[in-house]
């Protein structure tokens, strides 16, 4: 009897990595209060007036606030320009006005991991 070769199919797993950039975290948008109407949703180039306060997600340490520190006012920036925080610029949009919102924003997208932001981001 003649034996009959075997033969066996493993399926392979080939990993091709590239120097593309791993996709940013996103921001974490929770509604705390939506106008009854909204004629107009932000979008990037708008110019926002906005009031804010910064805490560590670590410990919920306030580190600033618009109303508190500084000059006591709100502060105006263009959408979408890079003029503030990344996390901002993703977290505002599609907002109306008079509405508020608390965003929790990844390192990545804010001050960066050590709390003095990225070499890339400026």
């Amino acid at each position: 009897m003649v034996p009959f070769p075997r033969c066996y199919l493993l399926p392979s797993l080939f990993l091709f990595v590239t120097g593309g950039k791993l996709p940013e975290p996103d921001v974490n948008i929770e509604v705390i209060h939506k106008p009854f109407m909204c004629h107009r949703k932000s979008k990037y180039g708008d110019m926002l007036l906005v009031h804010y306060e910064g805490f560590l997600e670590s410990n919920g340490t306030m580190f600033h606030s618009s109303r508190k520190h500084g000059d006591k006012n709100p502060v105006w920036f263009t959408l979408g320009l890079r003029e503030v925080l990344k996390g901002w610029d993703k977290g505002l949009q599609d907002m109306c006005a008079g509405e508020r919102r608390k965003l929790t924003v990844p390192p990545s997208l804010a001050y960066g991991k050590e709390g003095q932001g990225s070499s890339d981001s400026e």
